[in-house]
């Protein structure tokens, strides 16, 4: 395997450890401490290209600052969707808000 793609691996796991940890404070944990995991998650997939994470995570903090962390499972499903995606351009992005909206009417 080339570098990059180890390197890619390495933050891609990393990835799923938090959104499992935040998983897990989804349950338990306060609402401050939970939008503080989820700007983590955001700034590392910022830093390595991942922008249908990064605008998940940007969806999911709009939604806490409405709604509070109702919704929040919908966001969290689609950000390991994301996590794991090879495409990391906007139309993917747009695609994974778009299925989290039409969950959103159902």
């Amino acid at each position: 395997m080339r570098p990059e793609t180890d390197s890619m691996m390495l933050v891609r796991a990393d990835l799923s450890e938090r959104l499992e940890c935040l998983r897990a404070l989804d349950r338990r944990g306060s609402e401050r401490d939970f939008v503080a995991r989820v700007d983590s998650i955001r700034m590392l997939a910022a830093a390595y290209g991942l922008t249908p994470v990064v605008r998940l995570a940007e969806a999911l903090e709009q939604s806490i600052g409405e709604d509070g962390r109702g919704q929040a499972w919908l966001y969290l499903t689609r950000l390991q969707d994301a996590i794991g995606c090879e495409r990391v351009d906007e139309d993917a992005s747009q695609a994974m808000l778009a299925s989290v909206s039409v969950r959103f009417c159902c």
